[in-house]
């Protein structure tokens, strides 16, 4: 099955003659560490290193777009019955990538826009590599001060993140475990945190930060732990949720006050 650490999942397939192959899709990057050939109109010639530059150029570029590429590989001639696990995922040819666009809603510029207004700062935590996430962030007008790594943020100690989270704007190529040791840290700094996610990773921040906000198109387990559920389309609903929570807020603490 897919996991957030290997970025890849591969499932086992047999041919109608009986072929039993290893099928492959994951995290360009990855998919290239596990290949040691590729397929070109079904000719199959060794990975080299140039090869792999040429194919990381063009998702570099794919990747400055806004678009999510994912590589396909595969191995055949396995054999059946075995007890296949993660070793398995060697010496592949990759086939091929597919490369696709999760644009951002129109309200999500306006909404950052306003909750800043109002003194809300927007963080972006994600799975993403750094050239996806930068490209997003230039389509909803965020300025990136400075990116961290999931790869970084593990060589650091609670303190030195402490500090990081105050100046750092967005994370990039998190696991759901690191999203949520950031999402604790903002807490420990002494910020209200909300956290909106839709997707399985998301979840463990959900369910850490004081506000875990989702869709109604999410998966299950993202609904399921959050506590606020969107049914509007429009992000601009965060701001009108925020100004009404405030008022709540200031005509209960005068009511406490007069009594």
């Amino acid at each position: 099955p897919f996991d957030f650490e290997r970025r890849r999942m591969s499932v086992i397939v047999k041919d109608e003659h009986e072929v039993v192959s290893l099928v492959t899709k994951g995290a360009l990057e990855e998919m290239l560490t596990i290949s040691s050939y590729a397929e070109y109109q079904g000719v199959i010639t060794p990975l080299t290193d140039v090869i792999r530059e040429e194919i990381l150029a063009e998702v570099r570029q794919l990747n400055q777009q806004g678009l999510r590429v994912l590589g396909v590989a595969y191995k055949s001639g396995l054999r059946e019955g075995h007890a296949y696990t993660v070793d398995d995922e060697g010496d592949m040819i990759l086939t091929g990538y597919l490369a696709f666009l999760d644009p951002p809603k129109p309200s999500a510029a306006p909404a950052i826009k306003a909750l800043l207004e109002h003194g809300v700062q927007t963080k972006i935590l994600t799975g993403d590599n750094e050239k996806v996430t930068q490209a997003v962030c230039e389509k909803v007008g965020l300025d990136i001060n400075q990116m961290l790594l999931g790869s970084e943020i593990d060589q650091m100690s609670d303190q030195e993140l402490a500090q990081a989270v105050e100046e750092v704007t967005v994370f990039a190529k998190l696991s759901p475990d690191q999203k949520a040791r950031i999402i604790l840290q903002f807490k420990a700094n002494g910020h209200a945190v909300g956290y909106m996610g839709d997707g399985i990773n998301d979840a463990p921040s959900m369910k850490v930060a004081d506000v875990g906000i989702s869709v109604d198109t999410a998966v299950d387990i993202a609904k399921e732990t959050a506590d606020v559920i969107l049914l509007d389309k429009d992000l601009m609903v965060l701001e009108k949720g925020l100004v009404e929570g405030r008022k709540v807020y200031a005509n209960m603490t005068k009511y406490i006050k007069m009594t």
